[in-house]
């Protein structure tokens, strides 16, 4: 997926009352002479009747999950992946009503994010259910094979049951719309989750089956069948189907030629004068990379391309807006150029908790790999030679009392800064070279890789009762940490959710995991220290998200209930 064209499932979607004109028209006819054939727009009938066709559309399914989900495209998508959660907080303003700072007055039917994530995932839905029809219907389309046929179909059910997966998640009992919607509709009604999560299951078993073999994708970025058993596992998980995610993780980690990477390997850049195989994990180029044979699914990037070529903002969202530190207690610049080309320019928009930065790290502080100073850079040192304290560490006890603001300091500007999020010096040469590549990174994504995989199947094993299997999974993801087996007795939800944030901080969605789990409103007030807003405020109702306003209102046809407590 490395071009990316046009996404031709977007422009057919604006246009959908005029291919249901068409459909009449065509049905109405019976002369092929009389017949009226659309030349000069995009419909249904014209941009997909080629193999070619339905290929584009699918590339305009994986356009659309790279620009919500993981580009930050419009409505801080990043807040599934860690905000006003046990890992995060808004460190910008937590003083402030930014999205998911307080759950009281910012989750409410209103909000326009969440509206625009309904209507996001729901769009997407139409984007594959138009793919699905076109390719189990359509009588012009000349396949290649079978195999062809089944595989574009394998993609779009894929990107079906990934939408829906968030939504039910997200709402619980939901619209399913198995089909595309041709005109507008006003009586949806709410499907029992159980049901939605049949249709998941239904879809990522064909795309299990028919998807292909890891290493026979057609491009870097493809779905292979290992990514949809991946998320079939969590779909799974999410009903306490224990057994069956045994059965469909064990199929990922045994089946495929899979495995954590142990040894350094591909670029390395270290800049910071050392690294290790899960600081390699995360460099510009490595993702994709053929010795690689822990990535499941990458969504991908690309510098500096006429047509197609994205960022994501991950090291911006995640990383200390140190260039706003200030002034050296000398009274100059405490950073030049330099600095900015080393650590970029973030701002803080979701700063880690305690939780994150130093207690799942107790007892192997010094030993695991993941918290080694490459990897989760604790100390920061002033960088101008014209002061006394150049090449200092940065120590606010160094300050006049009361001459700094502390919260800004401790919250915004100064505070550990995960690596994988950022890729020192080359990203400012990529993009925005003035502003330190300006948070901007084009590193490929993991949205799933192997060691995610292991902690899976470990939290089926758990639900099984087979606490030994569950801690050999988890530690086969500690060994290549170097960190200290944990034993068996240990094991419980909140150990595999804490290694979680040991091995996948910034990379999954924790919101979805933590609402997965019914761990959000524990967690939550346990452990977000917003020093402004402790715990966000997170009320007992915040278990399910609320049905936007909008959508109920435009519902015309049939009762559709908002979720209990909003």
């Amino acid at each position: 997926m490395r071009t990316i064209i046009i996404n031709i499932n977007q422009v057919i979607y604006r246009r959908l009352s005029l291919v249901f004109a068409v459909f009449l028209l065509s049905s109405c006819m019976d002369d092929e002479l009389m017949r009226e054939r659309p030349l000069d727009f995009l419909t249904l009938t014209n941009a997909y009747s080629t193999p070619e066709g339905v290929n584009q559309g699918l590339i305009g399914l994986y356009s659309d999950v790279r620009l919500r989900w993981y580009r930050n495209g419009g409505d801080q998508s990043f807040g599934l992946f860690g905000l006003g959660t046990d890992i995060g907080y808004d460190g910008e303003t937590p003083g402030g009503q930014r999205f998911l700072t307080n759950y009281e007055t910012s989750v409410h039917p209103e909000y326009p994010v969440i509206r625009n994530w309904w209507l996001y995932l729901y769009k997407h839905i139409q984007m594959a259910n138009i793919l699905i029809e076109v390719i189990e219907n359509s009588q012009e389309i000349t396949w290649n094979s079978d195999q062809q046929k089944n595989q574009y179909l394998a993609e779009a059910k894929f990107f079906r049951a990934w939408s829906y997966r968030i939504a039910v998640t997200l709402w619980g009992d939901i619209p399913l719309n198995r089909e595309p919607i041709r005109e507008a509709k006003v009586d949806f009604v709410r499907t029992p989750a159980t049901e939605v999560y049949q249709l998941i299951e239904e879809d990522l078993i064909f795309a299990g089956e028919n998807l292909p073999a890891p290493g026979a994708e057609q491009a870097p970025g493809r779905l292979t069948q290992g990514a949809a058993l991946h998320l079939l596992t969590e779909a799974y998980l999410a009903q306490s189907k224990f057994e069956l995610a045994v059965e469909s993780s064990s199929q990922v980690i045994d089946d495929y030629d899979y495995a954590l990477m142990t040894e350094r390997f591909g670029a390395q850049t270290d800049v910071f004068g050392s690294g290790d195989v899960y600081y390699d994990l995360f460099r510009y180029g490595n993702q994709n990379s053929a010795t690689n044979t822990e990535t499941i699914w990458a969504i991908q990037f690309e510098p500096q391309m006429p047509i197609g070529g994205s960022n994501n903002y991950w090291s911006g969202i995640y990383g200390p807006r140190t260039f706003s530190f200030g002034t050296t207690p000398d009274g100059l610049p405490s950073f030049h150029t330099g600095f900015q080309d080393t650590l970029g320019r973030q701002v803080a928009r979701s700063r880690g908790t305690d939780l994150v930065f130093f207690e799942v790290w107790q007892g192997d502080w010094e030993n695991d790999i993941r918290n080694a100073e490459h990897n989760i850079k604790r100390n920061f040192f002033f960088d101008n030679p014209q002061s006394s304290f150049h090449n200092q560490r940065i120590d606010l006890s160094l300050y006049p009392a009361g001459s700094r603001n502390l919260l800004k300091d401790t919250t915004n500007y100064i505070y550990p800064f995960f690596m994988k999020t950022w890729e020192p010096v080359i990203q400012a040469t990529l993009d925005n070279p003035a502003q330190g590549g300006g948070g901007a990174v084009h590193t490929d994504f993991y949205a799933m890789r192997l060691a995610e995989t292991y902690l899976l199947r470990a939290e089926a094993y758990l639900g099984v009762g087979n606490t030994p299997a569950a801690a050999e999974d988890i530690n086969e993801v500690r060994r290549r940490a170097n960190a200290t087996p944990v034993s068996p007795g240990d094991v419980d939800l909140d150990y595999i959710l804490d290694e979680r944030i040991r091995e996948l901080y910034a990379e999954e969605m924790r919101m979805i995991t933590l609402l997965r789990t019914n761990k959000l409103i524990e967690r939550t007030r346990r452990y977000n220290d917003n020093p402004m807003l402790p715990g966000a405020n997170i009320q007992e109702h915040n278990r399910l998200w609320p049905i936007p306003q909008s959508q109920i209102d435009l519902n015309l046809g049939a009762d559709f209930q908002q979720n209990p407590g909003y």
